[in-house]
């Protein structure tokens, strides 16, 4: 929660309220700080550059003053605390950082520390807001993610994420192996938004009949989400599929998968499995597939062996990431911004592309045949892409560009033979300077 108390609307000690109400529910209580930017305090960072008698305000005075003591508010007067929840370090001299990292481990020594403490010093990493990332992520970490697109209440966002997106959210966060923490805005009467309500009970509904599939669930043993969905674990041998997007063919690939398996259920049923190629795949049957999301409880025979091999699925729409490319004569890097305060966004891209510029995905294709394809991408006027496969097969098609990542249709391909093939895109024409790629997209043709 965000600091406050005789300071409020209400003049009500609100944090040890709540500090009270999580206690007596078993829930585990914590603070949210930021320690150096303040845009109210004199010397605080984004602050005013002026103290109230007109003398030049310095961060020091406002750290000893004003970060220092809250802190230790924070830290003393509330009882026994989760986690101290530092933000925006900023350029927050080391030393400063030192002292509130000592503060809280004297006063607190259970209570465990982000990140964004800064200069290293946190217990795990906190990634960038509203960040879920495409592949796994080693060591203890935490997707901070929000309900709409505020951090606070704001009365125009009305753009919830509805069930469905929060446990896709929450699961490939998990299936990365990380920690899934949402924030949520309560009002100027500390209530949460009826229609944000709604959406959090239905996914937690369904977390609640799925318990497994979250709670003390390991990462996939695949490195990123399927078309299909995503997948948690249980202990070294049990796969729990969980699908968002049933394909209308009713069967679900298990690309790569080298372990065998002993048995698949969904619910009560027992679903057909058999190896196809490089993996696995199974028919789930179309009367089982309705709610939020189906899971597929898969028990292995050991511990999963799977082919990292980014696969193309035959019959789900395949997005081939840039994360995923090797970038030749070309700059790959992950880029974030924000469309509106607040509200970040996140992409690897390859871009600043040379004339004999390539972006290169090796990929296990599951089935042969022909497959429409689209790039993603943005850039200035009208740029002349050249897609081919390692079969020979080419697209080179002109499309117009906008600053905005869009996704653009460029023709179809064939491809003839499954397994692994080699996929390049070129930029042959336009501004390569600004150009930049963020994804392929391929969809087999029926």
């Amino acid at each position: 929660m965000a600091y406050g108390g005789a300071a409020s609307p209400g003049h009500r000690a609100d944090a040890q309220e709540l500090a009270d109400a999580c206690r007596e529910a078993g829930l585990g209580f914590g603070f949210y700080y930021s320690h150096n930017q303040d845009w109210t305090a004199p010397g605080g960072s984004g602050g005013p550059k002026k103290n109230p008698d007109g003398s030049a305000a310095t961060f020091e005075r406002y750290f000893r003053e004003k970060c220092y003591p809250q802190v230790k508010e924070i830290c003393t007067q509330y009882g026994p605390l989760e986690v101290v929840w530092f933000d925006t370090p900023g350029n927050m001299p080391k030393e400063n950082v030192v002292e509130l990292r000592d503060l809280v481990r004297t006063t607190q020594p259970k209570a465990l520390l982000g990140s964004r403490i800064g200069y290293g010093m946190g217990d795990y990493e906190s990634l960038g807001d509203m960040e879920v990332p495409t592949e796994k992520v080693g060591g203890l970490w935490e997707t901070c993610d929000t309900s709409n697109d505020s951090w606070a209440f704001a009365w125009y966002d009305t753009n919830w994420k509805d069930p469905r997106e929060i446990l896709r959210r929450l699961v490939a966060t998990v299936a990365r192996g990380g920690n899934y923490l949402l924030n949520c805005g309560p009002d100027g009467k500390g209530q949460i938004p009826e229609q944000n309500q709604k959406f959090l009970r239905e996914a937690g509904v369904w977390i609640h009949a799925n318990p497994e599939v979250i709670r003390g669930a390991g990462p996939s043993p695949w490195h990123c989400a399927m078309p299909w969905g995503d997948v948690t674990m249980q202990g070294d041998t049990t796969l729990h599929l969980v699908v968002f997007d049933p394909p209308r063919d009713g069967i679900i690939y298990l690309p790569g998968l080298v372990t065998a398996v002993k048995s698949a259920r969904m619910q009560s049923i027992q679903i057909e499995t058999e190896t196809a190629g490089s993996g696995v795949r199974l028919k789930i049957p179309r009367e089982a597939t309705a709610g939020l999301a189906s899971v597929i409880r898969v028990e292995l025979a050991g511990k999963p062996e799977v082919d990292p091999t980014l696969a193309v699925h035959p019959n789900l729409s395949n997005t081939l990431l840039c994360h995923f490319a090797q970038a030749e004569g070309a700059e790959k890097k992950k880029v974030s911004w924000m469309e509106k305060f607040g509200e970040w966004k996140h992409s690897t891209q390859i871009g600043k592309w040379s004339a004999a510029g390539r972006a290169c995905w090796t990929v296990n294709v599951l089935e042969p045949g022909a497959y429409t394809v689209a790039l993603k991408y943005r850039g200035k006027g009208r740029l002349v892409w050249k897609i081919v496969t390692d079969e020979g097969a080419m697209i080179q098609n002109q499309q117009a560009a906008t600053s905005q990542y869009q996704s653009y249709p460029m023709g179809v391909l064939e491809i003839k033979a499954g397994g692994t093939h080699r996929l390049e895109v070129a930029l042959m024409d336009g501004d390569r300077a600004d150009a930049s790629l963020e994804s392929l997209m391929l969809t087999r043709v029926p």
